[in-house]
């Protein structure tokens, strides 16, 4: 019986890790900060009507002298408010940014995960049994959800020159997984008794052979935007020319 392909949970439209994290520091920080403006104007207002009623009824002299006195305290409240501001966004400002290195790192390194695994499913699955064959699927479908989940998803897919979506991404590399799932379940019964090559045939047979990433101009002194027809045989060619020298 044929399955039909699930479509892939639309997961880059649902919050994300970098969202709910930021999200989750921002009200603490800015309660913080709200009370301490707060406390600062409850204070100041009391200054200003402790010095209304000490200066009702003063000569000038004397109110020359309660401002003064006034003014100091006051200056004192502002020197406090603004120690107190720092003492909060200077230490949320380097937490915030040791937080953003680390989410974009294991961005990074769970975009890696899930590419590299897909790229290399072929081989991975055509050396290993049925169960561990299909562990490794499961493993590398886990690794792809793990790298919708960042934002910096779309930032990755860029910078590689990848002009996909996060979403249509996600899904390319779901339908891949899909049909090696599909093929090691058609040939469950006979898989652990055939040799790799004929598993690689198997999989050739459903899932296309790896292409050729495009190289960046200069690589093998080639400029590989000009060049026409087959990378793939340039590239073997500049390599032996290479191991020649």
């Amino acid at each position: 019986m044929e399955q039909t392909p699930k479509k892939s949970p639309e997961s880059h439209k649902q919050p994300r890790i970098g969202k709910v994290l930021t999200q989750a520091r921002k009200p603490t920080t800015m309660k913080i900060v709200a009370v301490i403006f707060l406390v600062t104007s409850a204070l100041l207002c009391a200054l200003k009507l402790h010095y209304d009623q000490a200066v009702s009824g003063a000569s000038a002299t004397d109110r020359i002298q309660y401002l003064k006195i006034y003014a100091q305290l006051a200056s004192a409240v502002i020197v406090g408010f603004g120690a107190a501001l720092l003492g909060v966004l200077i230490p949320e400002t380097f937490a915030q940014t040791r937080h953003t290195f680390e989410r974009f790192r294991d961005s990074r390194t769970a975009y890696s995960e899930a590419k590299t695994g897909v790229d290399y499913l072929h081989l991975r699955l055509c050396t290993l049994d049925l169960k561990s064959a299909a562990a490794h699927i499961q493993r590398v479908h886990v690794k792809k959800h793990e790298a919708e989940l960042y934002d910096e998803l779309e930032f990755h897919l860029k910078k590689r020159g990848i002009k996909h979506t996060p979403g249509q991404w996600g899904d390319e590399l779901y339908g891949r997984l899909f049909l090696a799932r599909d093929i090691l379940e058609t040939n469950a019964d006979k898989w652990d008794k055939i040799s790799a090559g004929e598993r690689l045939n198997l999989i050739r047979e459903v899932l296309a052979a790896p292409k050729l990433d495009p190289l960046e101009d200069g690589a093998f002194d080639v400029t590989w935007s000009e060049q026409k027809g087959d990378h793939l045989a340039l590239l073997l060619n500049c390599v032996k020319t290479s191991r020649k020298q």
